[in-house]
């Protein structure tokens, strides 16, 4: 028996499906990018944050924290942990294998809630000083 092969979502579908679920304070649609700006909570007690997805076709998902402009550190912490870019506050919430996103994955089911679930463990990373999200850490740099 051959096995169905997913469908790749076009951007119309990855932009639809994410402003059906999660209504964004600014959006633009390209042919083939899309940028969606909204705002997060890590829980129903946690922060709100201004997030910020820039999706391109050919590369997929980033995501950045744009308010607040520089997030906190936990004490004795000199960098934010699980980002790629320190001062664009860009986060790390998957890795490119199997399990991660990939075109055939609905943003709204996969990169909105590990963005949820990032900020959830940013908040006790600042209480603990320890980030308990686990994951594969990227090399700390301040230019990607």
């Amino acid at each position: 028996m051959d096995w169905i092969k997913p469908k790749k979502l076009s951007v119309v579908e990855q932009f639809i499906s994410l402003k059906r679920l999660y209504p964004a304070e600014h959006s633009k649609l390209g042919s083939k990018k899309f940028v969606w700006i909204g705002y997060l909570k890590s829980s129903p007690l946690g922060n709100s944050y201004k997030i910020k997805i820039d999706f391109d076709a050919d590369k997929g998902p980033d995501v950045f924290v744009i308010d607040p402009v520089k997030l906190p550190l936990a004490e004795g912490k000199t960098g934010l942990e699980h980002v790629y870019n320190q001062q664009k506050q860009k986060l790390c919430l998957y890795y490119f294998d199997e399990r991660g996103w990939n075109k055939t994955k609905p943003l709204s089911n996969t990169i909105i809630p590990w963005t949820i679930e990032w900020l959830y463990h940013y908040e006790i990373w600042l209480i603990t000083g320890k980030w308990l999200g686990g994951g594969k850490h990227p090399p700390r740099k301040n230019t990607i």
